[in-house]
């Protein structure tokens, strides 16, 4: 399908065919996030175009209805991504077993120690009901220290599951990483960032053993 056949879907098509948005916008305005300045209230879109990685940013807002209708199109597709993160508090028994009816990746969001109960409940009805294929986002440098980030990031290890750190950026910020909040180092925000995204090559190397060292990136940098 052409881009000039998908109004309103163009730049995603360019950037990656194989995604798509069966809803825009989020309900519920979280501090942190843009959506809702980016893209307006939640709906829903009832002739989405059917692709395998799902981009909504809220899908388990979508009414009963739509997530059937969407789930019935996706059938087609030997694997479905859901690439954006679920709300744990809306992760259902009924919708862990509507996807489960695909064969399907998805991602929850971890934003506050404050909703750790919700977030395990959520794994837990997902592996028994949907799928054991589990990403978590857990948001760092908002509102939180390095000692709360690190419990969440570590907690999500110890469910068996390899974190997906999302650095906080300021919605009037010029360039991307400025933002550094006031219970943080630059430094530590990126050694976190940089350990825990590249658990594949540091997980023999506790923590605490490992160092950032910004001119060892400048070097990198210049070859």
């Amino acid at each position: 399908m052409k881009p000039t056949e998908c109004p309103g879907f163009e730049p995603l098509l360019f950037h990656n065919p194989s995604a798509t948005f069966t809803s825009r916008g989020c309900p519920n305005g979280c501090q942190f996030c843009a959506v809702p300045k980016l893209e307006g209230e939640f709906r829903e879109i009832s002739d989405f175009r059917p692709a395998p990685i799902i981009c909504d940013n809220n899908f388990t807002a979508a009414s009963r209805k739509h997530q059937e209708r969407v789930v019935d199109k996706l059938k087609v597709f030997p694997v479905v991504d859901f690439n954006q993160g679920l709300e744990s508090g809306r992760f259902t028994p009924e919708l862990a077993d509507l996807l489960g009816n695909l064969k399907c990746k998805v991602r929850f969001a971890f934003d506050h120690v404050n909703f750790e109960s919700k977030v395990k409940a959520a794994i837990d009805l997902c592996r028994q009901r949907t799928t054991k294929d589990i990403g978590i986002y857990v948001l760092i440098g908002f509102n939180d220290t390095p000692e709360d980030a690190r419990y969440r990031l570590e907690l999500v290890r110890s469910w068996g599951i390899d974190p997906n750190p999302m650095r906080f950026q300021s919605l009037d910020a010029i360039k991307k990483n400025d933002y550094v909040s006031p219970n943080w180092s630059d430094v530590e925000l990126k050694r976190m960032m940089e350990y825990y995204s590249n658990l594949r090559f540091f997980r023999p190397i506790p923590y605490k053993d490992y160092e950032y060292r910004e001119d060892d990136r400048k070097q990198i940098a210049l070859f």
